[in-house]
């Protein structure tokens, strides 16, 4: 199913959750309902506070009787909603209690219920999710997340996998259920004059009829025992010239990937993330050289320089090339004074030393805005759908950004962006990161 649709709202919350769990299967019976708006049975949005980059996807789902707007998060897998002063209807409590916390220190916690749940256009008659009441883990609008990753990194498929209880997660609950839909899912966000994103598709089992070539692209498979959305980047280019190399597989001996990808960096895309990160050769090779860059007083790890910067990068994967808007490099922000300034959309971490760090680059929406992706689950998802058997997962990425048009039209969006900044008065907040 695919939707298209424009943000309307103001909300923040970025931070992602990752969980380690086992491996069950629990099939369970679906049956597909017809929605009041056919074309968009999602009610997907975008939500942007106050155009200063922190981004999340939304989707709306009904538990309980009620309609929930959460964020859509492929770097997690676990459904919880903030039920506070909501009643709910005909759920089962399992009497067991989990929780799901964050870098900034929030939290969703609660027991864990089981009840019908409305997703678009399909109605699962028992999915399990946490009653995070009260949670301080929700902004002004979105009233929870839905994780769209594997189920064994999954806390509430783990709490249940040894009890009676359906601990599955929402997606391999949907496609053990219709063996005739491809199990895959894809993402694309479009652009306002602020450079940011106004509004987007979200689809399962299909792709947007205008970018059906995302199907021709070379699939990326996911990297075999992470249970999440990693696969395999080539590098980047900086103005020209090439950077390679300095990542967690020539870093670390005996990390039992094949010699063919040794040189390869490990990039998971998590629509969780607004921003980005990248290890530090890499930041350094796009940031570093700026002329006039300098650190943000009391904000680690950003740094301002001038807004009318202008880089020309390309990330590659297996040969498919993606070229990033030099809008996506910067975000803005007002300082202590008030006043607008640009900073680092991607952030820089040390680069891996220890087999157990699972990846070298986090592309969130920083990256995202420039490509419709697509997320094959293959055997991520352990059902009976006939699709899916033993098919490795992979991801597939169609770029959307025509280089030389951005290039040329950076100024005249550059300038839009910041006039509307400054119209809206946005106020500093520093994105989160993993």
């Amino acid at each position: 199913m695919l939707t298209s649709v424009s943000a309307s709202k103001a909300a923040v919350i970025t931070a992602i959750v990752c969980h380690v769990g086992s491996v069950s299967s629990l099939i369970v019976p679906f049956k597909r309902q017809a929605v009041s708006t056919p074309t968009d049975p999602y009610n997907f949005s975008v939500i942007n506070y106050e155009g200063d980059g922190a981004i999340i996807y939304t989707a709306n789902v009904t538990l309980g009787g009620q309609s929930f707007e959460v964020q859509l998060d492929t770097g997690s897998s676990d459904l919880w909603v903030n039920t506070q002063n909501v009643t709910l209807s005909n759920v089962n409590d399992t009497g067991v209690q989990t929780f799901i916390s964050y870098e900034d220190m929030t939290e969703a916690r609660g027991n864990i219920l089981l009840s019908a749940m409305q997703f678009g256009n399909f109605t699962i008659p028992q999915q399990a999710f946490i009653n995070a009441n009260g949670s301080n883990a929700t902004s002004d609008g979105d009233l929870g997340l839905l994780g769209l990753s594997s189920k064994n990194i999954s806390n509430v498929y783990r709490k249940l996998n040894d009890t009676s209880f359906n601990g599955e997660t929402v997606m391999n609950n949907l496609f053990s259920a219709y063996s005739n839909i491809s199990t895959y899912i894809t993402f694309l966000l479009t652009r306002t004059n602020l450079g940011k994103s106004d509004g987007g598709i979200f689809t399962i089992g299909e792709t947007d009829p205008n970018w059906t070539k995302v199907l021709d692209q070379t699939p990326l498979p996911v990297r075999a025992k992470t249970d999440e959305w990693i696969t395999f980047m080539g590098g980047v280019s900086v103005n020209g010239k090439n950077y390679t190399g300095h990542g967690l597989l020539s870093n670390v001996p005996d990390t039992g990937v094949s010699q063919e990808y040794k040189d390869q960096l490990l990039a998971i895309f998590d629509t969780g993330t607004s921003t980005g990160l990248m290890p530090t050769y890499y930041w350094d090779a796009i940031y570093g050289s700026i002329p006039g860059i300098s650190k943000v007083p009391g904000q680690p790890g950003l740094f301002q320089f001038p807004c009318d910067t202008k880089l020309n990068v390309t990330m590659y994967f297996n040969g498919t090339e993606i070229p990033i808007n030099p809008l996506d490099i910067s975000m803005l922000a007002s300082n202590e004074r008030n006043e607008t300034i640009c900073v680092n959309a991607f952030g820089a971490q040390d680069t891996k030393t220890s087999v157990e760090e699972t990846n070298d680059f986090t592309l969130g929406d920083a990256f995202l805005r420039n490509v419709y992706i697509l997320y094959n689950y293959g055997n991520l998802t352990s059902t009976n759908n006939t699709l899916t058997n033993t098919t490795t997962p992979y991801v597939q990425l169609l770029p959307t950004t025509i280089q030389a048009n951005a290039w040329n039209d950076f100024d005249s969006l550059n300038q839009a962006r910041i006039a509307q900044w400054d119209q809206l008065g946005g106020q500093f907040t520093p994105p989160s990161r993993k």
